[in-house]
This record gives structure tokens, C-alpha cells and sequence, in this order.
């Protein structure tokens, strides 16, 4: 059970946390308190994972192995959370971890260490239970109707995950006929994820995970604007500076715990912008061949990003949500092979005469079945290849491409899924703290949180949290058009035949 110091939201210094018994559990009912002889204990969350995972790492100085064997099959049972008031604003009881009634699933004995003095050391792998039910049942029905009504039974009923957890699900778009042959309940899940259309949003394509609010199955495009508020901007849960120089020598004395917790440890860029791998992947255009073997028929479809820029919600948007004016995305605006000259087809934000990167839809060609459809009712409420491959593939690289990992003091009320903002410094300052820093004006700004490991220290009685972060496009404008007149270059003669000797005298 919690204690009084668990529930007290006095914050005293950035890191602490509040800790309630922590238990391990037999299958055979006996029960440890290990709170006293943990080490070490990690917490996991993805938009990429469908269940939180989690370790926990504690020295058996009670002789506890000895009175209950660890045999990878025990549950745990506490709750933890930042002592501070809920950032949440329906709910002030979350920005924790509570997995009382819930009790997490012991499911892996990653070490066990003998130390000196006879005692040993152990590192626990722990899941939510809903993975261990995930491995004992398959589904085998045909579903027809809405997707996220198939979506609500499979995580609810008992065929499928059986789950009490707390479930945000977002209403997807038609009816469909599909089958679900003989497959575990979160494969059909993300089967149908990688399916769903959203009712009331341009981007198709949804994501399926645990974070510690509880499940969700929600479209791409949700997490940047509320889907029943329209283009109306998800606020930022919370602000970060980032300096050159480590935050407990740059921070003030007269600063409060609470205001430290805005200043990062560390930061690193990750990822960058790769080019060629997203024309590979087919971030900026595709080509998709649908083809139908019932009918005999295929067709060809070409996806430009540009052209499809201003109808999808991104992180950066300006006071009316339409880019148009000030165009901050991923892909040149510009003319970009210097080898080409061709007219472009492309109409969007008043482009030049010439080819840009999104224009060559050969980069990537895909191809699918759309034969599928034959099986609805109403095919124009079938499973649309043509509306779903390509943005879908383009919307995952984008969440791919510049990537942040920011160290700070601990906080369990930021989540994946939530939306921070963040001051990088300009570079070329040299040393700077956090009064002279000068931040760069592109990539500081909105970030959406992808993952966390909220690790905790025992020993220190310390909290870090460590989030993966990913930007789709710039906080400003850094693509203008660019005359291919500049980047003509001269034709150095024809090739050379390296077998023809005539050719060196």
C-alpha cells in the first residue's frame, strides 16, 4: 500500500521521487519486500512497443532466494511517481506509475551475480501482464464494421487481451470485412493499426502502445493536433534549456527544484536529416502499383511530399496551421538534381519550373494487392491502397530522421506521446551558461517525446529521465528556391574507355 511520504507532492530538490513498497510475488502466494535492497530500477515506454517494460535490480542481503527461489515467474507489485503536482489536467492523479492493482509480469531473470560476502545480486525483466496473455491466446473470427470497434473487443474481451488497463481509442473511418487467421491479439492490432484510417484527420496510419496513462491506438497526425479540435496545436507539456556545460554547474543558487527540473542535463542529435535514405524509404515520393488479380487490373500511383505538405498536421505550424507561407519542411523546397532540368507537374507553395526531390516517384516503388476489397460489401469502404501505403510509410520516416536524446532530472509526468518544447544552443558559441546562451532558431522548439527510460537510483535516492525526441520540421524557414541557373554545371567531355589504349596517346 502507498505510504504518506508516496502521496506528499513536497519537492525538495530535482531527481527525488517518491517510492511505495516495492513487492515481489510467487506464483505460490509469498510475498518479499525488496524496496530496502533495490539498486536499481528502470522503466521503458515506446511509441515503437506496445507494453511497458521494464528491470529492477536488487542484492539479496536477507537471504530472500533462499526462502523463495526466483524462477523468472513472479510478479511485482509498487507504485512511483515525481512528487509534484499532476501536469494533467482532467486527471490529478496521474504522472506516476501505479502497478498495485495491476500488477506488473516478472517474465526474465536477466543476471544473477555472486558477490562478496556471500550475497548475490539480481536483475528482474518485467512486462506488463497483457504481454504474457498476448503469448497464450490466438484469435481466429472474422470481424465487419468499424476498425476501432474491432480494436476495442480484441483489448477488452476474453478471446482476446482480457485487459482492465485504461484504453484511448480514436474512432477510425468505413467499415471493413477482414478475418484475423489464427494470430496473437496484438498482431491483429497492429495489423489493423497499419490499416486504419482516422474519422477526422488527413494522415492515415495509427499507433498501438502502453504508456503510463495506459493503452492507445491513435493516428499518426493525432499527436500533433486534438482530432476534435482540428488544427488547433497540441500544447507542450513542458519547457527545456539546453547548455554546453552541465546544468549543476550553470544553475543559478537562487533557482527552485521545480524551475531546475526545465534545465537538461545532457543532450545529444542522434539522427540527422539522410537524404538518400528517405528517398529510399519513400519519405519525399513513391510510386504505388495496385494491381487486382480478381478483375484482371493494376494501377499506378505517385505521392509527392510537397504537394501533400500543407494536408497533414506537423509539429511546427504557424498561427492559421497552414504552412503555405513559411514552408519549414524536411525536403528541399528547390531545385534539386543538377543533372535535370525537366518541367515539373508538382503545383504547390508557387514552385519553381523544375524539378525538387519530391517530384521523382521512382525513388521508391511500392507494390500491393488490392484484391482485398472484393470482400467488402461497399468497396469504396475497402482497405484503400492507394490512400494508406505511402503517407503511412512517409509519416514513420519522418518520425525517423532528426532525432534528440535529452538527459534530465527525473519526471514521471512526461510520457511518449507528449509533446515538449526544447532550447538547443546555436552552435559556434563556445562555452556558454544558461544567461548567455544564444539557441538555435530551426531546431529549437516543438519535439515529440518517442520513447523514455525513467531510471532510478536507489542509493542516491535519484530520478533521470531519458527521452528520445523527434522534430518533422523546422521551428523556421531554411528551404527557399533556389535557380537551377546556379547549380548548372559544365559537361566534362565523353567517357572514357579505361580498355581503348588510342585514348592516352
Amino acid at each position: 500500500m502507498a505510504t504518506e511520504s508516496y502521496e506528499s507532492n513536497k519537492f525538495q530538490f530535482p531527481g527525488e521521487f517518491r517510492c511505495s513498497e516495492v513487492a515481489l510475488i510467487s506464483l505460490s502466494g509469498n510475498i518479499a519486500g525488496i524496496k530496502s535492497s533495490i539498486t536499481e530500477l528502470n522503466i521503458y515506454e515506446s511509441l515503437t512497443n506496445n507494453f511497458i517494460t521494464g528491470d529492477v535490480t536488487f542484492v539479496d542481503t536477507a537471504n530472500l532466494l533462499d526462502e523463495m527461489p526466483i524462477t523468472g515467474a513472479e510478479y511485482l507489485d509498487f507504485k512511483i511517481r515525481t512528487p509534484i503536482k499532476s501536469m494533467y489536467r482532467d486527471d490529478d492523479d496521474k504522472g506516476g506509475y501505479d502497478f498495485t492493482n495491476r500488477r506488473m509480469a516478472v517474465y526474465k531473470i536477466l543476471n544473477k551475480t555472486q558477490l562478496s560476502g556471500g550475497t548475490t545480486q539480481v536483475t528482474l525483466g518485467f512486462i506488463s501482464p497483457e504481454a504474457i496473455r498476448n503469448q497464450n491466446v490466438r484469435i481466429s473470427r472474422a470481424f465487419d464494421g468499424p476498425y476501432d470497434k474491432a480494436v476495442a473487443d480484441i483489448f477488452k474481451k476474453e478471446y482476446g487481451l482480457n485487459s482492465k488497463r485504461k484504453f484511448y481509442l480514436q474512432e477510425t473511418k468505413n467499415n471493413f470485412k477482414f478475418v484475423a487467421p489464427n494470430k496473437r491479439p496484438v498482431d491483429v492490432i497492429n495489423m489493423i493499426a497499419s490499416r486504419a484510417e482516422p474519422k477526422r484527420s488527413a494522415l492515415p496510419g495509427y499507433l498501438f502502445y502502453e504508456n503510463g496513462q495506459g493503452f492507445h491506438f491513435r493516428s499518426l497526425d493525432s499527436f500533433f493536433f486534438p482530432v476534435a479540435e482540428g488544427f488547433t496545436p497540441i500544447p507542450e507539456m513542458f519547457e527545456f534549456f539546453c547548455t554546453d556545460e552541465p546544468v549543476q554547474n550553470t544553475m543559478p543558487k537562487n533557482e527552485t527544484p521545480l524551475r531546475q527540473l526545465r534545465f537538461a542535463k545532457s543532450y545529444k542529435l542522434d539522427k540527422y536529416v539522410d537524404l538518400i535514405r528517405m528517398q529510399r524509404s519513400g519519405a519525399f515520393a513513391s510510386q504505388l502499383i495496385s494491381y487486382d488479380a480478381y478483375n484482371k487490373t493494376f494501377s499506378k500511383h505517385n505521392h509527392n511530399y510537397l504537394d501533400d505538405f500543407v494536408r497533414v498536421p506537423h509539429l511546427e505550424k504557424d498561427d492559421d496551421g497552414i504552412d503555405s507561407i513559411s514552408y519549414t519542411g524536411l525536403a528541399p523546397n528547390a531545385h534539386y538534381d543538377p543533372t535535370d532540368f525537366s518541367a515539373t507537374n508538382s503545383t504547390s507553395f508557387g514552385r519553381t519550373q523544375y524539378n525538387t526531390i519530391s517530384d521523382y516517384s521512382q525513388a521508391r516503388i511500392m507494390v500491393a494487392s488490392d484484391t482485398a476489397n472484393t470482400h467488402n460489401t461497399n468497396m469504396s469502404e475497402g482497405y484503400r491502397n492507394k490512400d494508406t501505403l505511402q503517407r503511412r510509410a512517409m509519416s514513420l520516416e519522418l518520425l525517423n530522421t532528426i532525432q534528440l536524446e535529452l538527459t534530465t532530472h527525473g519526471n514521471t509526468h512526461l510520457n511518449a506521446g507528449h509533446i515538449i518544447r526544447v532550447n538547443l544552443p546555436r552552435p559556434g558559441q563556445g562555452k556558454t551558461d544558461v544567461k548567455t546562451t544564444q539557441y538555435d532558431k530551426a531546431l529549437s522548439g516543438r519535439w515529440l517525446i518517442t520513447a523514455v527510460r525513467h531510471k532510478f537510483n536507489f542509493g542516491d535516492t535519484l530520478h533521470q529521465s531519458v527521452y528520445t525526441c523527434i522534430k518533422e520540421t523546422y521551428n523556421r524557414q531554411v528551404h527557399r528556391g533556389v535557380s537551377p541557373n546556379k547549380l548548372t554545371v559544365e559537361d566534362e567531355g565523353k567517357p572514357l574507355n579505361l580498355y581503348d589504349r588510342s585514348e592516352y596517346n
